[in-house]
């Protein structure tokens, strides 16, 4: 034993602090959603992203049980979850159903929506920080990977934008544009990550001014990004995105500061 080099009793010794604890694996306890959480979070992805625009009815009930596989109850329980979170509204008759709430027509979807925001900002920063690091990287990597429809999606998005009548189709359009940008880097990660920025900021980015002069800068950078990926200019393309979400990022630390204040 007195011989023993230094790696053959090092085994031992992990042993020895396995047994005491000090290197222990740390697991977490898992927490099984229930079935309709399932159905409520791919439900709000899709409005979240515009697959279902404001105003457009859902599949009826019917069909929500057949595309999802479950049962009558659960699809109930999740309409009945996504109406109190005020997402969407139910009507009733011949021309009934569950319709997408457009957030800037509901005073109650509002509310919601500002309790949610202050409940959440510290996750809000979070994933502020997360979008200036992987957006700008997907929009140097879309400019050396972009081909024509691509760019074609991409200014067909930026201009559905700028021609937008209301917040709710100008939102609508701007996650469309980041989307479509993400989607021309070709990289499944980054379109991931820039899917989970746009996500998580829906809420408090639906709060922010609805103005023409709001509007008005937030399309001439996507303007700008657009040139650079169509000039196949990396360095530009991260720049004009960098510039883009600080723009952005300012003005939701600004409006936390003051919800917190309230």
């Amino acid at each position: 034993m007195d011989h023993m080099t230094r790696s053959e009793t090092a085994p031992v010794e992990a042993t020895k602090r396995e047994r005491d604890g000090s290197s222990a694996p740390r697991f977490e306890a898992i927490s099984q959603p229930r079935a309709h959480d399932f159905v409520v979070e791919q439900i709000r992805r899709q409005i979240v992203l515009g697959v279902i625009p404001p105003r457009s009815a859902l599949p009826p009930e019917r069909e929500l049980v057949k595309l999802f596989g479950v049962g009558r109850v659960t699809v109930q329980l999740a309409i009945g979850q996504l109406e109190a979170e005020r997402v969407i509204e139910t009507r009733r008759g011949r021309a009934g159903g569950s319709f997408v709430v457009a957030p800037s027509t509901d005073d109650r979807a509002l509310d919601y929506r500002l309790v949610e925001v202050r409940r959440g900002a510290d996750r809000v920063i979070e994933t502020l920080d997360y979008r200036k690091i992987i957006e700008p990287a997907a929009a140097a990597m879309a400019a050396q990977r972009c081909r024509k429809p691509d760019l074609r999606e991409i200014e067909s998005m930026l201009e559905r934008a700028e021609a937008a009548a209301d917040d709710a189709e100008f939102m609508r359009w701007d996650t469309a544009f980041h989307l479509a940008v993400a989607s021309a880097s070709r990289n499944h990660f980054l379109v991931e990550g820039v899917e989970k920025v746009r996500l998580d900021l829906s809420s408090v980015l639906s709060l922010l001014p609805d103005t023409d002069v709001w509007h008005g800068i937030s399309n001439r950078e996507h303007r700008e990004i657009f040139d650079a990926l169509q000039d196949k200019d990396p360095e530009r393309a991260a720049e004009s995105m960098r510039q883009h979400a600080a723009y952005a990022d300012k003005s939701v630390r600004t409006l936390l500061k003051t919800l917190a204040r309230t």
